[in-house]
């Protein structure tokens, strides 16, 4: 028997991605128009979110909503995240508040059967960058140790965050070194945030594809030249030297990315390849933005 580069159904998998961009680029046609372009953004989020509940096992579920703390020392506010992925089978649902429009209403989910938060932007700009880490580090005021297990106020384990956006839009090197340069503020938090990195479905020199945004990480000072398209050099609270971004962009780079994440709020996350299905190792070429 011959063997496969790339086992049956490869292509329908990664044809999910390119309905995710379909419709985005429909949406997006649709406000081309209007002065301020902020609609194709909301749906962005919100058919990344329909997918993620037609690809996650029934043990998870997808939702926009708001975490749930015990704790009587939170003054914070209620705050609402873009996808929040929790325990469908353990979670009770605390209450519903309905929207304006064709989104599912949004569900307020207490802290220990929060499995996931991911902010999703159009775009990945300077702009969107900064505004996705400044919500991600909010979730700094959730975590902590509990003094019970049996009535925790904090996230816990297994929990994962991160970031998507739909494609990039930046002129230069240097624009995106900015956007990528934003992202550092969450590794510098203490105690560090579980943040598994970002998603960017569709490169803008290589439409088919995709960036898996992740941090690099060493004891001595990494020394990346600008050939890369990484971010600067920064330090981590525990002292360590990292950089953040991704060596080249791929066609597997989506199936990567949502596996990690399942594996990650299943809590199987290890160093090797969390699944081999989607992997198209026929087409293993990489690609940068601007090299």
């Amino acid at each position: 028997m011959k063997n496969r580069l790339k086992h049956i159904g490869v292509d329908a998998f990664l044809a999910a991605r390119k309905r995710l961009l379909d419709s985005y680029d429909e949406a997006k046609s649709k406000m081309s128009d209007d002065p301020v372009k902020i609609d194709h953004g909301l749906h962005a989020e919100i058919i990344f979110r329909d997918w993620l509940n037609s690809f996650l096992p029934k043990r998870f579920a997808a939702t926009k909503g708001y975490i749930i703390t015990r704790s009587l020392s939170y003054d914070g506010p209620l705050e609402e995240w873009d996808i929040l992925i929790y325990d469908a089978i353990e979670a009770p649902v605390l209450f519903y508040r309905d929207t304006d429009n064709k989104e599912q209403p949004r569900r307020a989910i207490p802290i220990e059967y929060v499995r996931g938060i991911f902010e999703v932007k159009a775009t990945l700009t300077p702009k969107n960058a900064k505004l996705a880490t400044k919500k991600l580090i909010h979730l700094q005021q959730f975590v902590g140790i509990d003094s019970s297990t049996e009535y925790p106020e904090y996230l816990c384990d297994p929990f994962i965050c991160g970031v998507v956006f739909f494609e990039t839009a930046v002129a230069n090197l240097r624009t995106y070194r900015r956007a990528l340069d934003s992202f550092s503020a969450i590794f510098q938090q203490e105690p560090p945030l579980p943040f598994m990195g970002g998603l960017v479905l569709r490169s803008q020199s290589e439409t088919a594809h995709s960036g898996y945004l992740q941090a690099l990480a060493s004891d001595t000072p990494l020394g990346f030249s600008d050939e890369f398209e990484l971010s600067s050099e920064f330090q981590y609270a525990n002292g360590q030297y990292g950089c953040f971004g991704c060596l080249s962009y791929s066609v597997n780079s989506f199936q990567q990315f949502v596996f990690d994440m399942l594996a990650s709020i299943k809590g199987t996350k290890t160093g090797k390849v969390s699944s081999f299905y989607g992997l198209d190792f026929e087409n293993t070429k990489g690609s940068r933005l601007f090299h």
